[in-house]
């Protein structure tokens, strides 16, 4: 039996050894209690997170990444070369649309679904919907040429998957001489993997640094299956000739729809893009007319235990909308961490799918009880600029994705010296894409936007100084501010490079409500890519004014 001194001991060194470790939790509370020493931690860890991962990409052979001077941009379209202020004399609209299935009969390999990660990931083991690509082919009848716009039931795809399918129609852009083609996705969360991030993460891992290495591609492990992307890649273009060969003569019209109770934010500073644009062709001949509509929405309703391919509210949005007689297209908006609100839009009780299949049909039904009066006509005149854009690979996540060919999204080694790209033995690497606006009419913008972005971007409300993450502030000017008059957004358009976020709200992905950093270029991508709007569009008002000038020229020397 322990004597008494021992007993007493023990006791006292055990409530010490307690006490000790009630104190450590204490103080710990206490530290963490504090926002400025949690948010350091935050920082830390992100900090750690990005080193660990860098090291991981430094490992990672550089063979296949060009130098800027060696980049390929095969496939990229820079829209008019030349803008009209005015309709051509007698001028009208044009307008094409046509559909098809991507989902091919029966495919080799395996399936995932896109847009939640998991381990073991998620493999198709039914299909519900067919994923769609709709395409509208839209001309001026100004001579100068047309242009394109589809969409596709998918998450996302990236630069190099669109650009393979201009590509594949060289012939027809060559023949009909169509100055863009532009195509976004859906950003469905329950379709097949068409970006390569939800396949086998490890499996891919292990492999693709060996394939990279010896430079053999065909050995590339990703979550895109091949054959299907081949078949995607096909009928998106035959879906785009189709619409080419279904040009109608028309009118053209849009109106502006305030949809604040379908839509709410779930990160600050809270601001959605909540006004819906509609834009409705009806041809001249009484067939079918054709509804666009620009909505900003997260298509996430199904969730992530969802197995089967269904391609959410959009779809039933769309059908709906046939339904009542018109064919219709779903373009993603301004979305970053904006969500569908059903909770007003279904009867009492549904749940998913019938709900929502009843928030999509609500939308359908709000687009078709569009009022005549409510539409404005918009002239015959379309101009059209894209610009490539090259953004700092500042998240090592992505940066690693890249290198690894997880995603396909290219990668160029520059430099900057005295704000120009320059080749450079040092190794910084940048994400190549393209950014670019339609402006049709006098009074519509429409700004194509190769990621998420944030809605303050477009409509403004970022956040200030004080509430920032970095404590500074944003000095750019939101897109509907510097184009003017009435602004749609495209996003996730002709590239899929993650989430916008205003340089000074770019923070730890840590941090609670932070989690788009994560999936992001880097810090700097919001500042380049609105750079590059301002400079689109001081390019295009010197356009403008030389189509003036020469309006001069021709009055004075009589041929006006």
């Amino acid at each position: 039996m322990m004597n008494k001194k021992r007993f007493i001991a023990t006791a006292l060194s055990a409530a010490a050894g307690t006490f000790a470790a009630l104190t450590a939790k204490d103080k710990i509370r206490r530290y963490l209690s504090a926002p400025d020493n949690r948010m350091g931690l935050m920082e830390k860890g992100d900090a750690a997170v990005q080193k660990v991962v860098g090291k991981l990409a430094d490992g990672v052979s550089d063979k296949g990444i060009p130098f800027l001077n060696r980049y390929d941009n095969s496939g990229f379209m820079e829209g008019n070369g030349w803008f009209l202020d005015a309709p051509k004399k007698g001028a009208c609209w044009s307008v094409g649309y046509a559909k098809r299935s991507v989902m091919p009969e029966k495919v080799e390999g395996d399936l995932y679904l896109g847009g939640y990660l998991a381990f073991p990931p998620n493999k198709v083991n039914g299909v519900i919907d067919e994923q769609m690509v709709r395409a509208v082919a839209i001309d001026d009848n100004s001579g100068r040429g047309l242009h394109v716009f589809a969409v596709i039931d998918c998450i996302g795809l990236s630069g190099a998957d669109i650009r393979k399918i201009r590509l594949e129609l060289s012939d027809l852009i060559a023949e009909k001489n169509i100055l863009s083609v532009n195509i976004s996705a859906t950003h469905c969360h329950s379709g097949v993997d068409t970006v390569g991030l939800w396949g086998d993460l490890l499996k891919a891992t292990a492999a693709n640094k060996k394939a990279v290495a010896k430079g053999k591609p065909e050995e590339i492990v990703s979550g895109k299956n091949a054959p299907f992307m081949q078949y995607l890649t096909e009928q998106a273009a035959q879906a785009i000739r189709e619409a080419v060969a279904d040009l109608r003569p028309g009118k053209l019209r849009y109106a502006r729809k305030d949809i604040s109770d379908f839509v709410y934010d779930k990160r600050p500073p809270y601001v959605t893009d909540h006004t819906m644009t509609v834009l409705k062709f009806e041809p001249d001949d009484g067939s079918t007319p054709v509804t666009a509509v620009l909505m900003a929405a997260h298509p996430t309703c199904y969730g992530p235990k969802q197995r089967e391919v269904v391609c959410d509210f959009p779809k039933f949005m769309c059908t709906r909308l046939e339904t009542l007689g018109t064919d219709a297209l779903f373009f993603q908006g301004a979305e970053c961490a904006v969500a569908a609100d059903r909770g007003k839009h279904i009867p009492e009780g549904l749940t998913n799918p019938e709900g929502i299949k009843a928030y999509g049909e609500a939308i359908g039904d709000f687009v078709a009880t569009t009022e005549a009066a409510e539409f404005r006509e918009i002239e015959p005149l379309i101009n059209v600029m894209l610009s490539e854009v090259f953004l700092p690979a500042g998240n090592k996540i992505l940066e690693l994705a890249a290198k690894l060919k997880l995603v396909s999204n290219n990668l160029t080694r520059v430099t900057m010296k005295n704000d120009r790209f320059v080749d450079s033995d040092e190794r910084e690497l940048y994400f190549p894409t393209e950014i670019g606006f339609a402006k049709l009419g006098a009074d519509l913008t429409i700004a194509m936007v190769p990621g998420e972005l944030m809605p303050e971007l477009a409509v403004g409300g970022a956040s200030e100084g004080w509430e920032s993450s970095d404590g500074t502030e944003w000095n750019y000017p939101p897109l509907k501010e510097l184009f003017g008059g009435d602004l749609a957004v495209i996003g996730l358009c002709n590239d899929f490079i993650g989430y916008i976020i205003p340089d000074n709200d770019f923070g730890s992905m840590f941090t609670p409500l932070h989690y788009e950093e994560s999936v992001s270029a880097g810090k700097k991508t919001a500042s380049n890519i609105i750079s590059g709007f301002i400079r689109m569009k001081q390019k295009a008002d010197r356009l403008l004014a030389d189509t003036a000038i020469n309006h001069m020229e021709e009055k004075d020397n009589g041929t006006d």
